[in-house]
């Protein structure tokens, strides 16, 4: 005779597997992003922190040939040669604007891969909004200007000026000002933080062109340097 199954079993069953799926899908990323992410990181934070004030001494906001063209130019330039295998110079027809969290600014690509990105970021007219929370450890190096910084329950703001480095830690969150330019180093899943600049273009700016030409910079970097074996 035919046998049949409940469908509050069969229900019960698909709700079972469906959720083993699930944690064994949150152990093998959990294992990955502990584990393998980190092995891909080349950017040391001190070091390029250091890179970017010698840069600052020739031509920041308070020497005598205070020119951001010209800063930016020797900052890229000393990245390449300090990382050669990593780091693009910088391509002044490769400047995008960025909108994400309500703050405004332009970016340019040094570096893209899975596990890390280095741009140059700001704006000489002044923004501020939300940082996002991210699941990567993020490296701030002012350049020109200033940024200003808060957490909740701060009564004062954190405040960074040409040299000093701002890390923010992974999963934190907070609200910025930036009146300036800085290096970015962002080290963690970095695909996992496309939908946070992806956001607003959907819901306000419609800029699908600046978020069309930043996913093309950014995967044209990927791709090369999972070719040489960076993640």
């Amino acid at each position: 005779m035919p046998t049949h199954t409940h469908p509050r079993a069969t229900m019960r069953l698909d709700a079972i597997s469906i959720s083993r799926v699930l944690v064994y899908c949150f152990i093998l990323w959990s294992a990955f992003d502990r584990y393998v992410l980190p092995k891909g990181y080349v950017f040391d934070p001190a070091r390029l922190q250091e890179i970017s004030q010698e840069s600052i001494a020739l031509y920041g906001d308070d020497s005598g040939n205070y020119n951001r063209t010209l800063l930016f130019n020797d900052l890229s330039a000393r990245l390449k040669r300090e990382y050669p295998k990593y780091v693009t110079e910088i391509n002044w027809d490769e400047w995008v604007f960025n909108n994400a969290g309500n703050a405004m600014g332009a970016m340019v690509l040094l570096h893209a891969s899975v596990s890390e990105y280095l741009i140059i970021f700001g704006t000489p007219v002044g923004t501020e909004g939300h940082t996002g929370i991210h699941m990567a450890d993020d490296y701030f190096t002012i350049l020109t200007g200033q940024q200003t910084f808060f957490y909740a329950g701060h009564v004062e703001p954190l405040v960074y000026n040409p040299g000093h480095q701002n890390w923010m830690k992974r999963g934190q969150k907070a609200q910025y000002q930036l009146k300036g330019f800085a290096l970015e180093l962002a080290q963690g899943c970095i695909p996992c933080m496309l939908p946070f600049g992806l956001l607003e273009v959907l819901t306000s700016t419609m800029d699908y062109k600046s978020f069309g030409w930043t996913a093309w910079y950014t995967g044209r970097h990927m791709v090369a340097n999972l070719l040489q074996g960076k993640i």
